[in-house]
């Protein structure tokens, strides 16, 4: 399956931060998953974006690690998200304003 190159966030998604970390909050099944501080930032980039390369190019720009740690951790994260239906693949529009 070829990953995605666009996500959306899931209607049903609520998102919270405290104290640095993130809570996301699927509202149909009514699990919640936690986003530390890395991912918190992921998150906010993917809901700004969607467009997961950009959302790579700004994080190599933001912290110090190399692009194949990078985009494995982002991916592993895309596809927890999409798992839990917190995002979905999407389309290459532009994402909607959160």
């Amino acid at each position: 399956m070829t990953p995605p190159r666009v996500v959306r966030i899931h209607p049903s998604t609520l998102h919270r931060e405290l104290q640095g970390e993130g809570v996301l909050l699927q509202l149909d099944t009514g699990e919640y998953f936690g986003l530390d501080d890395v991912a918190e930032r992921m998150w906010t980039l993917m809901a700004l974006h969607g467009d997961l390369a950009v959302v790579e190019a700004r994080l190599l720009d933001e912290f110090d690690v190399d692009r194949e740690t990078l985009s494995r951790d982002l991916r592993g994260l895309v596809d927890e998200l999409i798992k839990r239906q917190l995002v979905q693949a999407g389309d290459d529009s532009p994402p909607a304003t959160i």
